[in-house]
């Protein structure tokens, strides 16, 4: 939203759905998970379970991964945290970019732990045919503010 002034009453509004708001607001998002981490964990019911967090990227493969929860249970959240102004659906086209994503996880870091998909979003993941499955478990924005 760099470069963009207000024009006054209603300026804020009126660029609600303009791509630059659109990935602004997905950062936004993003950034607000990774500082509610203990409440996601909560949301994932692994609170008590030591763990690690991070993010993960291959450039060379072009993939990325929002958040990694590493568990000392032996499994690996790998987390897809998504902004939606309404509930998520999962695409096709999708669904083969996250099993891309895990399978590139697995294939650099020759890990041997369970891997679960997250889905961070702001009102939930619609249950389709793409996510049945993929996603194992899913955290919505009210699980960030929870006490």
């Amino acid at each position: 939203m760099k470069g963009k002034k207000a024009g006054g009453e209603g300026s804020w509004i009126s660029r609600i759905d303009s791509p630059s708001w659109r990935s602004w607001s997905g950062y936004a998002f993003e950034n607000i998970c990774h500082l509610h981490i203990h409440q996601v964990k909560k949301a994932l019911g692994i609170s008590g379970v030591y763990a690690e967090t991070s993010s993960w990227v291959d450039n060379n493969r072009d993939v990325q991964i929002d958040m990694l929860i590493d568990r000392r249970d032996h499994v690996i959240s790998i987390c897809e945290i998504k902004f939606a102004t309404g509930v998520y659906t999962i695409a096709k086209s999708y669904k083969a970019k996250l099993e891309r994503k895990i399978n590139v996880f697995k294939e650099n870091t020759g890990t041997r732990k369970t891997i679960f998909l997250a889905m961070i979003t702001i009102f939930g993941v619609a249950v389709n045919i793409n996510s049945t499955g993929l996603v194992q478990n899913e955290v919505k924005m009210d699980d960030l503010f929870a006490a």
